[in-house]
């Protein structure tokens, strides 16, 4: 949010320093990154280890998952010290297992990091999915994607409050899903879990503008807390890999046409984390909404207090009747 003119590596080059990993480092700065398996998320908790960051990165549970993720994120650290001519310690990354599909999980996950990491910097959302799907139940009995895409993401923030409140940077979060880019979704009151009105486009817009809805109700909540709501752009990821076959292969045939899952971090990350590490994010009340060069974008124009309160009452509906403690 510095510049909307900055290149990837232009923004890889403003924060990336021997000064700025020490400073990281020694501050102990730490990020939960959630989705950090695969994709933007795995190049988010890359950029933030080779900044010196602990990574805490979360995803789903695989045999020798949790061993790969640490011995990369432990490499991504090794070489970036080398490279800046860092001395001392690698800086202690984790794995946590989690199953983003079931809120009761999710806030015992994040239970389980805090108890580790009594205080927490940064936390970056982008778990997701891309299925052509109709409204599929979880056995909570939300919608699968609306619950990846933004109960999840309301329940991590919840259980890691606290962890998020002692940071002195102070603490951002990150969620990565289409900030700037999404319409409203009309029917918020009428038909809020989309139980009855599913489709493709109402589950897209309703879970970007519940983001930024939640994610302003925080903001305007727990100041001097960031909260962000940011569009990636088209990455070249495996995005899509649950489509049909059919659609599955048109979109690997545009995918080398997209920005590589690196400069996409270096972008999201530049533009926020790393901006509020160094004392560069600019003051904001509300949500900051961060588009896929970094640059500062506008909510939507059907953004109102009405909005904003009647989401986050079903948002906390949702989050208590699985079982999670939240305050209204």
């Amino acid at each position: 949010m510095v510049s909307s003119l900055l290149s990837a590596q232009a923004w890889r080059s403003k924060y990336w320093t021997q000064a700025a990993y020490q400073r990281a480092f020694s501050t102990k700065r730490t990020a939960v990154v959630v989705g950090a398996t695969s994709g933007i998320g795995e190049a988010c908790s890359h950029r933030l280890a080779e900044q010196g960051f602990c990574v805490v990165a979360v995803g789903r549970d695989r045999p020798g998952r949790a061993e790969q993720v640490v011995q990369a994120l432990q490499e991504k650290s090794s070489n970036a010290m080398a490279e800046l001519k860092v001395q001392g310690d690698i800086p202690q990354h984790e794995f946590f297992a989690c199953d983003a599909f079931s809120l009761k999980n999710v806030y015992e996950t994040g239970q389980r990091i805090q108890e580790r990491h009594p205080k927490i910097d940064a936390l970056v959302l982008s778990q997701g999915m891309a299925t052509t799907q109709g409204f599929t139940p979880t056995a909570e009995g939300n919608d699968e994607k609306m619950t990846l895409h933004y109960y999840s993401r309301m329940c991590f923030i919840q259980s890691l409050l606290p962890a998020l409140q002692k940071s002195d940077m102070p603490a951002v979060v990150v969620s990565v899903l289409s900030g700037g880019v999404h319409s409203p979704y009309k029917d918020y009151k009428t038909h809020p879990g989309l139980k009855s009105n599913y489709s493709m486009a109402n589950a897209a817009n309703a879970a970007g503008y519940y983001n930024d809805l939640g994610l302003d109700q925080m903001a305007l909540k727990y100041t001097p807390l960031k909260f962000v709501h940011a569009c990636p752009g088209f990455v070249n990821t495996n995005w899509g890999s649950e489509f049909h076959p059919i659609l599955r292969g048109m979109v690997r045939l545009l995918q080398p046409f997209g920005r590589k899952p690196a400069d996409c971090a270096d972008y999201l990350m530049g533009s926020t984390v790393l901006a509020a590490d160094a004392g560069d994010f600019p003051p904001s009340s509300g949500v900051a909404i961060v588009g896929q060069n970094g640059e500062k974008l506008d909510v939507t124009a059907e953004h109102t207090e009405d909005a904003r309160t009647h989401v986050w009452k079903h948002s906390v509906e949702v989050l208590k009747e699985a079982g999670v403690p939240i305050e209204e």
